[in-house]
């Protein structure tokens, strides 16, 4: 990981954790969870995880890799920025096709 990225983390995780001191009263009980909570996102990840359309993972992958490395670059640019957006839109429409082929956890 680089150090911008450590840097981010470091900055966001301080400003969330100010964010949270100021709007959370100590020995705040949590809220009562949902019947059947979590549930929704393991039928998520198993519908990917068995998953058998004609566009394979690694492909996928690949082409959301090559278009933040053009796009979203440390030095980008707005115009940059649009432009890799809407290609990872249309890279992101391809997850309905997509094919798992290791389904191991």
């Amino acid at each position: 990981m680089g150090a911008n990225s450590l840097l981010d983390i470091i900055i966001f995780g301080r400003a969330a954790a100010k964010l949270v001191e100021k709007k959370l009263k100590k020995d705040t009980p949590h809220k009562e969870l949902p019947k059947r909570a979590g549930e929704k996102t393991l039928d998520m990840i198993d519908k990917y995880r068995f998953a058998d359309g004609d566009v394979p993972t690694a492909e996928i992958r690949m082409e959301m890799q090559k278009t933040m490395q053009k796009h979203a670059a440390v030095f980008r640019i707005e115009k940059s920025l649009v432009e890799g957006c809407e290609k990872m839109d249309k890279t992101w429409e391809k997850l309905q096709h997509i094919k798992t082929k290791d389904r191991g956890l």
